[in-house]
């Protein structure tokens, strides 16, 4: 009886050494893949170059790069350090470590991260500061700036975002030395009442100030505020700053050196400070002149209006209290229609892009007078887009006017900007 038990014993502990052998074996890992993947931040990916072990990536200029957590794809099996999903500080290069399976192969991986720069946006008005009281300050019997107002307003409450930080700075704050060179892109506003005639001189005003903060001065010139305003603003065109320039602020492109002499500024001025109640019923518009796949035309919404080509938007709509102010270009005369409207319209268009070097965005619908120009940068200077006609007015009265001309001017301004960021 206990021979027969121990062979079965024996017999046992055999199968079970049998068993741990087999199971050894099974346990055995062979090594393999150590490769990453994806790495990937908030739905944006990084570029992983698998020769050189290297990952960039690049976020919005409002992400906290202090306490990113990246999601980390890794080859089958493998393990990556730092964990993804972890919150990883990458204020410097950042090495994630990819290891096998098997625990015996691991590959370096050099993750950078950097922001996106954030786009910098001045708006250069009359009033001191962008403030009810600074610009209610400025009015009187015969001059207001509520069409600048609403404009700066808008600005401050609709331009900043996570991408964009904005500014306002006065006439007098520049023309006594507020340092422009950090801006992107800088919005120079004038729409003040007054005959046209008489504000299409500005800044140089040869017998009352346009430009002070504490309001028009009748009879008042200031030369010197308006030559170093001038000087000031050349000089960050010269260095490379692009412009926005604004109804009657576009009458400088000559002081600036955007066009070679002053017969080759806006030369068609007009309207006071009333609105024109004759022009209260009827919608405005104008045609888009540019490429419609230009980033200057996103959003734009437009229409249909038999007397005119398409494409066709309107900026002020019926009902609205239209002041019928316009500083602009007009091709019935000028240096380039030397005999006048006689002259073909098509000989005149190009006689005008060749002379002032610009070319026609926006204009009206008789294709006679252009109401949206663009310099394009040359050598050291930058760009300009001046935007000049009637049918851009802020200040409408009770009745507000669609988003044609909110989304036109935040176009440009951030096609100025995002022109200076990739230089």
């Amino acid at each position: 009886m206990m021979k027969t038990n121990m062979k079965f014993l024996v017999a046992l502990l055999l199968a079970a050494a049998t068993m741990m052998v087999i199971s050894c074996k099974d346990e055995e890992v062979t090594p393999g893949d150590a490769f990453m993947i994806s790495f990937v931040v908030d739905d944006i990916s990084g570029s992983i170059d698998e020769a050189d072990k290297t990952v960039t990536l690049e976020l919005p200029a409002a992400a906290d790069i202090t306490a990113v957590t990246p999601v980390v794809s890794v080859s089958e099996g493998a393990s990556v350090s730092p964990e993804s999903g972890s919150a990883v500080d990458f204020t410097e290069p950042v090495v994630y470590t990819v290891t096998d399976k098997s625990g015996s192969i691991s590959v370096a991986y050099t993750v950078s991260i950097s922001q996106a720069d954030l786009r910098k946006i001045a708006f250069v008005g009359v009033a001191a500061e962008n403030t009810a009281a600074s610009w209610d300050a400025l009015d009187g019997s015969d001059f207001d700036l509520n069409d600048d107002q609403e404009a700066a307003t808008w600005f401050a409450e609709s331009m900043p975002s996570s991408t964009t930080e904005v500014a306002y700075h006065s006439i007098e704050d520049v023309a006594g030395g507020a340092d422009l060179s950090g801006y992107h892109a800088v919005w120079i506003q004038f729409d003040g009442g007054w005959w046209g005639g008489e504000v299409a001189q500005f800044p140089n005003n040869s017998n009352h100030c346009l430009l002070m903060e504490s309001g028009i001065g009748f009879d008042t010139p200031c030369e010197t505020l308006s030559a170093d305003f001038v000087a000031a603003i050349k000089a960050y065109y010269e260095a490379g700053g692009n412009l926005f320039l604004g109804n009657f602020a576009g009458a400088m492109v000559d002081e600036i050196g955007a066009v070679a002499s002053a017969d080759l500024a806006p030369n068609n001025s007009f309207g006071g400070l009333a609105v024109d109640e004759g022009a209260t019923d009827g919608a405005w518009g104008v045609r888009w002149a540019g490429e419609t796949s230009s980033p200057l035309f996103n959003g734009i919404v437009t229409s249909t209006d038999e007397g005119c080509a398409a494409p066709f938007f309107i900026t002020l709509e019926s009902g609205t209290q239209k002041k019928n102010r316009s500083n602009q270009y007009n091709l019935n005369f000028g240096p380039w229609a030397p005999n006048g409207d006689t002259d073909p319209l098509d000989d005149r268009r190009a006689a005008f892009e060749e002379m002032t070097g610009a070319f026609i965005l926006v204009e009206n619908c008789g294709q006679n007078e252009p109401q949206m120009v663009e310099w394009a940068a040359s050598g050291n200077k930058g760009t300009v887009i001046a935007i000049l006609g009637g049918t851009y007015d802020w200040y409408v009265g009770d009745v507000s006017n669609n988003d044609n001309i909110p989304s036109l001017t935040k176009n440009s301004l951030l096609y100025l900007a995002d022109k200076a960021l990739e230089e």
